[in-house]
This record gives C-alpha cells, sequence and structure tokens, in this order.
C-alpha cells in the first residue's frame, strides 16, 4: 500500500517531468515537422533526390530528447527531491508516469508526421519509401503499434538517461563511462524490438509476419521499458547524494 507522503512525492516528479517533456517536445516536433516539409519541398523545387523519411533517416530523435531530459532532471532534481522527504523510488515512479504520458503523446505525433509525409510526397509526385516502423504505418494495426512502440521507446530512453547519471554518480567519471554501456542495453533492446533507431538501423526493413511483427515490437518494447525501469531503481538506490 503506498502511503500519502509517497504519493504527493511521485506527484511533484511527476508533474516537473511531465513539464520538461513537453516543452522539449513541443520545441522538437515543430522545428522537426517543419524540416520533414521544408526538405522535400526544397528538393522538389531546386532538383534532387530524396526518398523521405528525414526522422526515421535519423533515427527517431525525439528518443535522444527523452534521454537528455532524463539526465538533466536527474543531475539537478534528486538531491532536492530527497532532501524534501522524497526516496529514490518515488523518484524513478513519478519520471516513468511522466514519460508514458508524454511517450504515448510523442508516439501519435510520429505516426501523424509520418502519415503527412506520405501526403506531401504524393502531392508532389514523388515516390516515398515507407517507414521503418516494422508494420505499415498506414494501416490502424500499424499505427497502433507504431505509436506504441515510440512511446515505450520514449520511457526506456527517459529512464536510461535517469540510470546514466546514477552510474556516474555512484561509480564517478572513469567507471561511469564504462558503465554507460552496459547501462544503454535496454535502449538497444527497445531499438532492435522496433526495428528504429541507431541500434535498430541493422534490422530495419518490417516483419514479414505482420501478427507475429506486433506482438515482437510491442512485447519486445515493453520489455525494454520494464528492464529500464529495474535498472534505473538499482542504480539509485546506492547514489551518495550531494551536501
Amino acid at each position: 500500500m503506498t502511503t500519502a507522503p509517497y504519493r504527493v512525492a511521485v506527484g511533484k516528479v511527476r508533474r516537473r517531468t511531465l513539464r520538461s517533456l513537453v516543452i522539449s517536445g513541443a520545441w522538437f516536433w515543430a522545428i522537426w515537422a517543419a524540416f520533414v516539409v521544408a526538405v522535400p519541398l526544397a528538393v522538389d523545387r531546386w532538383g534532387g533526390e530524396m526518398d523521405g523519411l528525414t526522422y526515421d533517416a535519423a533515427g527517431g530523435p525525439v528518443r535522444w530528447v527523452a534521454f537528455a531530459v532524463g539526465t538533466i532532471l536527474t543531475a539537478a532534481l534528486l538531491d532536492l527531491h530527497v532532501a524534501a522527504g522524497g526516496t529514490r523510488r518515488s523518484f524513478v515512479d513519478g519520471v516513468v508516469r511522466a514519460a508514458a504520458v508524454a511517450g504515448l503523446a510523442f508516439g501519435v505525433l510520429a505516426v501523424v508526421l509520418a502519415l503527412a509525409e506520405q501526403r506531401l510526397y504524393a502531392a508532389i509526385d514523388r515516390s516515398w519509401q515507407g517507414t521503418a516502423a516494422p508494420l505499415d504505418v498506414g494501416t490502424p494495426a500499424g499505427a497502433v503499434v507504431t505509436a506504441a512502440g515510440e512511446a515505450l521507446v520514449v520511457v526506456t530512453y527517459v529512464l536510461v538517461g535517469v540510470a546514466v547519471v546514477a552510474g556516474y554518480r555512484r561509480g564517478g567519471p572513469w567507471r561511469g563511462t564504462l558503465l554507460v554501456v552496459p547501462l544503454l542495453l535496454p535502449a538497444a533492446l527497445a531499438d532492435l524490438a522496433t526495428q528504429t533507431g541507431v541500434f535498430g538501423l541493422a534490422v530495419r526493413g518490417g516483419y514479414e509476419n505482420v501478427p507475429l511483427g506486433a506482438v515482437l515490437a510491442v512485447a519486445g518494447s515493453l520489455a525494454a521499458a520494464a528492464l529500464a525501469t529495474v535498472v534505473a531503481h538499482r542504480m539509485l538506490s546506492a547514489v551518495p547524494l550531494r551536501p
């Protein structure tokens, strides 16, 4: 059973994290949407070849916005949170809840951006190569799986950011740097499951079996988010607090 102080502490972290994700996400999506629209129009106007998917070609970069929010907030707020009576557990739980809400919004925006780009390429009579998502984003199942996968990717990357900061706080600059590689494993799993991002480049191209692909994409990214949650809890459990 959760206590009232725990719920209050979780709520504070959730609101602060959600606010940071919404603000940074708003800037990101506004700039990236303009970029996705401007590039094909410029290529069409002045010549050249481009098959689309600026967002996919860059590895789904909103995940790095999520990672940055996780690192910055942990570095800035963890000590204050604990000093105010919160716990490391309530900090991680608040981050998870905020990331789930923002991640769902980001996932929907990723689908909308892909569909808008598809229509833009059709309007200027150019071929569109399709997304790197495991299923066709133009179908209802593909849109749902893509949005869900992107949402879980965001949750995973935020928590990986939390764990990386904890690793540096626990191990110092040298050991902390060595810890970065294993701490990125949840992020790699999320990328591989959704066939997106830097780690998913080697397997991108979609699942041949659609039902199996939907299960693997959602289950794999869900496993990645769960693993990232466990790792963040474990890493923060022994983080020394600064005076």
